[in-house]
């Protein structure tokens, strides 16, 4: 089967840097799936359409909310408190712009492929696309979790990051995709 229902936890006990890191996870996890929707042929036509509505829906909804909540939530409040973490957000900012080509080439891929399960050429080209957009991900999820997200938990105030957990839940009540 190319779908599972969530496995997130309702624990209570995360932080900032989990929620984060569950973030991080799904964008990994949609690419797969996305990339098992092109490499399976014998998946019936029905899971392959309905893994690329799913991928669709995360890429264009819920993909935009977690920018936002680095760009509008964390960096402003990480910026100044030191300069290696000033360069790091400096280039997530700018992997952050340089994913719309490949994500645009990755929605395009998977409209078709859900459209037209069967089409051989589709799914290379979804498969590309994955391939490309994974690829582009593994050094951008790496920078924030190797530097942004330690930065957070030591430079950033319990409350302060308290206060972004409210901000990324307000972000997602005002937005269509809910955590």
């Amino acid at each position: 089967m190319l779908t599972q229902l969530s496995t997130r936890r309702e624990d209570g006990n995360q932080d900032l840097v989990d929620l984060l890191g569950e973030c991080h996870q799904r964008i990994r996890r949609f690419i797969d799936l996305a990339r098992r929707a092109a490499s399976q042929p014998d998946a019936p036509p029905d899971q392959v359409a309905q893994a690329c509505a799913d991928v669709e829906r995360y890429f264009v909804e819920a993909l935009p909310l977690h920018v936002a909540d680095e760009e509008e939530s964390i960096e402003p409040r990480l910026r100044g408190l030191s300069p290696s973490v000033d360069l790091a957000l400096d280039a997530m900012a700018q992997q952050h712009r340089e994913h719309a080509s490949k994500l645009e080439a990755l929605l395009r891929a998977t409209v078709r492929v859900r459209r037209e399960p069967h089409d051989e050429r589709a799914r290379g080209e979804l498969a590309t696309a994955a391939i490309a957009l994974e690829t582009e991900f593994e050094g951008h999820l790496a920078l924030e979790e190797n530097t942004i997200f330690p930065a957070i938990r030591e430079l950033l105030s319990p409350e302060t990051q308290e206060s972004i957990i409210v901000e990324l839940r307000r972000r997602r009540r005002l937005g269509t995709w809910s955590r």
